[in-house]
């Protein structure tokens, strides 16, 4: 794909993030410019993930149109993400269409569970057509790719999709934490017996989980503290997760909070960073932010930002614009660190107009020096990423503005391209 074409892609994402932050009424002028840049440049595009963001966004036969953009991408490309693309737009095209797309994906992949499902992102429609696709696959393979869309499918299907888990199970029949971690939740009692036999591989966070719904909490406790290992850092992790499926009265508060004194500041910050809201409920609101900004070491200015920024949206609502006006000062004493760029536009809601103002002139001006114009426009500090910064700033006029300059974009780079 030329420079010109994936600058085309970039714009198109930057316009969904944008169109994402301003009204209803103003919402459909941003989305069909770009739906306009993919549907005249679109089939030249290589990224078939770009393609299927763009048509998620759209309707009818435009979606149609553009998903077949992203079929065709897909099978041109020998990426990594190649037959996730398959996947993802058969969820779009009609349902005879999409079986067979669903079946030449499972072939690409030779069956692989992973190449097929590799996160949770997959769509209902997709799920439906990978469970239908997949029923020839060998019980090992089956019962795996089962596991990957079961949060996916739709409730009855589910319900099918369990009970023949349940008819194929075989010990460790599962062969990562993932399968394992998607299947826990639905497990009858019988099978969580089972489960509990192979807890090396079973997250014991999720089979704890499992214990608490069916009202084992004491035994989900037990469980815990059994396997999480002589680690104070594990342990803590395991019972902070936990502990958001207890309901209050019953978390382990205080075997939290014994073990965070025996950890250092910057881990600390980093268990309060992966677990925002558990922190929140076991060590307390002001515990938390003290937490979040106890890590002091020069390494840390990343770990401090991104668990100041996550608690932004996890802390009571009064305490939010102080915890985002932290994660701004801390980020900017670190250093503008770039990693810590997406959680910090995470907390763009509770950021004050004021800093989100000086971030977005700060991120902007880093981003200049970028080597690609995709990159203007897509990735790290681009306009898509700092679109809530944006709406921050300056309301809904300056993101639509920000819109308008995107989309002018596009004759410059055509009559120089």
């Amino acid at each position: 794909m030329t420079p010109w074409l994936e600058a085309d892609a970039a714009r198109a994402l930057s316009l969904l993030a944008l169109s994402a932050e301003v009204s209803p009424s103003a919402r459909a002028g941003v989305l069909e410019r770009a739906f306009e840049i993919a549907e005249n440049t679109g089939a030249g595009w290589s990224s078939p993930s770009a393609l299927v963001a763009v048509a998620e966004a759209a309707e009818g036969e435009r979606r149609i149109r553009v998903a077949r953009f992203a079929l065709a991408a897909a099978r041109r490309s020998d990426e990594g993400d190649a037959v996730w693309g398959l996947v993802a737009a058969a969820g779009l095209l009609p349902e005879e269409e999409a079986h067979e797309v669903a079946a030449e994906a499972i072939a690409r992949a030779g069956g692989a569970p992973p190449a097929l499902v590799p996160g949770p992102r997959v769509s209902e429609a997709s799920a439906v057509a990978l469970e239908r696709a997949s029923r020839s696959l060998p019980a090992p393979q089956r019962i795996r790719v089962l596991a990957r869309l079961l949060s996916a499918l739709p409730a009855e299907a589910r319900v099918r999709a369990v009970q023949e888990i349940e008819r194929r199970w075989a010990p460790w029949c599962f062969e990562t934490r993932e399968e394992a971690e998607a299947v826990t939740p639905y497990l009858s009692e019988p099978l969580l017996e089972r489960a509990l036999e192979e807890v090396p591989v079973w997250p014991v966070h999720a089979l704890g989980a499992r214990l608490v719904s069916v009202g084992r909490e004491d035994e989900a406790r037990a469980l815990v503290l059994r396997w999480a290992g002589s680690s104070a850092g594990y342990r803590a992790d395991a019972l902070l997760r936990l502990g958001e499926a207890l309901p209050p009265g019953r978390r382990p508060v205080e075997e939290v909070r014994a073990l965070f004194k025996e950890l250092a500041p910057e881990e600390r910050c980093h268990r309060v960073k992966e677990h925002p809201s558990a922190s929140v409920a076991l060590l307390g609101d002001e515990a938390a932010l003290r937490i979040a900004e106890g890590c002091v070491e020069p390494s840390g200015s990343y770990a401090r930002t991104g668990a100041l920024a996550r608690l932004a949206g996890a802390l009571p609502e009064s305490m939010r614009a102080e915890a985002a006006r932290r994660a701004v000062l801390a980020f900017e004493a670190g250093g503008h660190d770039a990693d810590a760029l997406g959680d910090l536009c995470g907390a763009a809601p509770w950021i004050s107009p004021a800093d989100a103002a000086r971030l977005l002139s700060a991120s902007l001006l880093d981003a200049s020096g970028t080597p690609s114009l995709a990159g203007v426009f897509q990735g790290w500090a681009s306009v898509a990423q700092l679109a809530g910064l944006f709406r921050r700033a300056g309301g809904e006029e300056t993101v639509l503005a920000a819109a308008e300059e995107v989309a002018l974009a596009g004759g410059w780079l055509h009559r120089v391209g």
